[in-house]
Parts: C-alpha cells; sequence; structure tokens
C-alpha cells in the first residue's frame, strides 16, 4: 500500500515526546517494515493525492475541516485518528458537536469533526474508552470505527539492572491534566523519591514546579533528556506513575511497564484498559493520599513483574498491533 500520513499542525512545537507524533512513527517504521510505502506529507511538498491507498490523519481542529472535505472529494480513502482525551460527560460532549452553523462559516472544532463524518471512511480509536465518544459524540456508526490498540517502541529492557526505590513521572509536566503538583504534594508527604522527566515549559513554569517542591531532596526534576538516559531511568525505576486527570492512553507508562516498573495509573479515561487490574495500582486522580498510598504500595509490590511485562509483550507488540492497523486499512480499500 502507499499511504498518506498527516500530522496535525500543534505537533511540530510538542516536540519528540508528543504522544501522536510518537503513535504516528511507530506504526510508520514497522508499516515500512513490512514493504508499504508512507509518506509524510510536508505543507511545502507536492502530492498525486489519487495515487494514495489511504489518506491517515493524525489529531484533530479546525485546521481538519477543509482539508478533509476538499481531499475525499480527490480520494474518498480518509482515516481519522481523532486523539480525543477528554473525561467530559457524554451529554457535554455531544451538545458541543451540535454548536456551529457550515453556511455562516461558523466551526467548532467538535462540529467540524461531526460535520466531517460522511467524508471520513474509517476513524480509529485506541481503547473502547475512546471509541464511545465517537458513537455517542459525534453520532458515528460502528461499521466506521475500528480499535487499533498503540504498542510499545521498540524493547530495550535491560533485566540485569537492579531496580531502585524510586517513582518516575515522565511528560509535559505544565500540562494541568498530567496532574504533576498533587504527584509532588504526594512525594512530600509520603517521603518516597520521584523522579520528573520531561518538558518543564518555561522559566516561569520550572519556578512554579520548584516553589510547590520546596525545599524537599526527596524529589528531583531532569527535564528533558535523552532517550539513552530514558531508557536508562526506565530500566532502574521500580515504579512509574501517571496519575493523569484525563489521558487517552498513557503510552509513556505502557513503556515503563515493558521496562519491568510497577505501575500506578489513573481509573478515568482510556489507560485502564491497557491492563489486568492486579497487576497495577489504578488511583483517583484528584485524592492526594491515594496517589500517596499506592506509590508506596508498589514501591513494595515483587510480584506484579514479570507478569505485567509478559502480558503486555503478548498484547501490544509493534508487529501485531501494526498488523490491525493494515486489516483496518485494506477493510476501506476493499
Amino acid at each position: 500500500m502507499k499511504i498518506a500520513y498527516i500530522m496535525y499542525p500543534g505537533a511540530c512545537y510538542m516536540g519528540a515526546g508528543d504522544g501522536s507524533k510518537m503513535q504516528a512513527e511507530i506504526w510508520l517504521k514497522e508499516l515500512e517494515r513490512k514493504g508499504h510505502q508512507v509518506d509524510r506529507i510536508n505543507p511545502w511538498g507536492h502530492y498525486d493525492w489519487k495515487s494514495y491507498d489511504i489518506v491517515h490523519v493524525f489529531g484533530f481542529g479546525l485546521w481538519n475541516y477543509d482539508m478533509i472535505h476538499w481531499g475525499s472529494g480527490i480520494n474518498p480513502h480518509f482515516v481519522f485518528s481523532p486523539i480525543i482525551d477528554t473525561n467530559t460527560p457524554m451529554w457535554k460532549y455531544r451538545l458541543a458537536t451540535h454548536v456551529g452553523c457550515s453556511k455562516l462559516r461558523l466551526f467548532t472544532q467538535n462540529y467540524a469533526l461531526r460535520k466531517l463524518k460522511t467524508d471520513i471512511k474509517l476513524f480509529l480509536a485506541r481503547t473502547n474508552y475512546e471509541a464511545d465518544y465517537l458513537r455517542g459524540g459525534y453520532g458515528i456508526e460502528d461499521k466506521k470505527i475500528a480499535i487499533v490498540p498503540l504498542s510499545y517502541r521498540e524493547d530495550h529492557y535491560d533485566n540485569t539492572v537492579e531496580k531502585e526505590p524510586f517513582c518516575l513521572f515522565v511528560g509535559t509536566m505544565t500540562q494541568p491534566r498530567k496532574n504533576v503538583p498533587r504527584l509532588i504534594e504526594a512525594a512530600k508527604k509520603y517521603k518516597f523519591k520521584l523522579i520528573l522527566a520531561g518538558n518543564t515549559g518555561n522559566a516561569e513554569s520550572e519556578r512554579k514546579l520548584q516553589s510547590i517542591i520546596g525545599g524537599s531532596p526527596n524529589i528531583e526534576i531532569k527535564g528533558f533528556i535523552s532517550d539513552i538516559e530514558l531508557t536508562s531511568l526506565y530500566n532502574r525505576a521500580k515504579v512509574f506513575a501517571l496519575p493523569s486527570l484525563n489521558e487517552g492512553v498513557g503510552l509513556v507508562a505502557l513503556e515503563a511497564a515493558i521496562h519491568g516498573c510497577n505501575i500506578v495509573i489513573t481509573n478515568l479515561g482510556g489507560p485502564k484498559e491497557y491492563y489486568e487490574k492486579e497487576y497495577v495500582q489504578l488511583v483517583n486522580p484528584y485524592d492526594i493520599d491515594e496517589i500517596g498510598l499506592a506509590i508506596m504500595t508498589a514501591l513494595e509490590d515483587n510480584t506484579s513483574q514479570p507478569k505485567l511485562r509478559e502480558q503486555l509483550i503478548c498484547r501490544y507488540n509493534v508487529s501485531s498491533c501494526t498488523d490491525l492497523l493494515i486489516q483496518s486499512y485494506e477493510r476501506i480499500i476493499k
């Protein structure tokens, strides 16, 4: 197959850790390994749109409307990964999809996607939770939805590295939904070692994080780190925590689990679908004590791993997940 990948514009400033970009890159590399051609679409380029078997768009926004509505008239095989990360009650979400008027060119991004549902051949959801929003929010039929879970990246797990008693977080610390301030408060209260890696934003946002940490010697901000250092932290950390207020999948937690970390993860949204409950700690992300106690339990847990890792390798390896993606593509081509 010849496939075009179109990434949402905001990915250009979100960095390599952007979940949508990571998802696309993992699929792209494996598709190419399996013999398919995948073109990263560049706004400065010129393309023969009729030559593509699939045009796959990642992330939604107002930019989608003209491009997909116009493009589907040239090539009808549009696939869309909307990346819906929300805990908004379904009735509110459904209402938001009706706010707009195409005749007056008044659009919200939710309204635009509802208008595009006839132009898009297939919607890809990463979880049943996300698929429910496509059905209930936009009125998309089951036959136009495929669930293709995310896979972890290439496995660099080294089981000869001894686990150390600390909790790791990786992500954009300035995003309120990542809930880092409550994670910091839990570390201060329960005295466990916490390492924070990822985007700290600008100087002002980093100062705010440091002010929350105060003088706590058990909390360290690493900021942006190399892939080599990230792999080292994954291999050494006993626990990985992602107590997000809303999260689509939490790919970093999935990768941490592959590296043998015990997992503490939000009980909201789709991430919990990837794990058997007996192998992870699910927490209410609004409860500092619940976060702290779960991490303390996970630091003492010597039974969940390697069972968790083995389960995830079986279900979410890149080859198997990409095969599901290929089957979804072929379904609309045929």
